[in-house]
């Protein structure tokens, strides 16, 4: 059995991750300029906040 601390980029997305995912797609998707920012405690993706700029030139 891996250890808790043990890399997961092999294993399959967990539904939850495939959401978070998902979730980050439609915001860069819809972002020209500005920055999206996950918030991950205890290796899960919290919260997501994104941050848009306009250019006026």
């Amino acid at each position: 059995m891996a250890s808790p601390d043990a890399p997961r980029e092999f294993e399959p997305l967990t539904q939850e991750e495939q959401e978070v995912i998902l979730e980050v797609v439609r915001l860069l998707r819809k972002l020209r300029f500005g920055t999206v920012l996950l918030v991950v405690q205890d290796g899960k993706v919290v919260q997501i906040e994104m941050a848009e700029k306009i250019r006026l030139r």
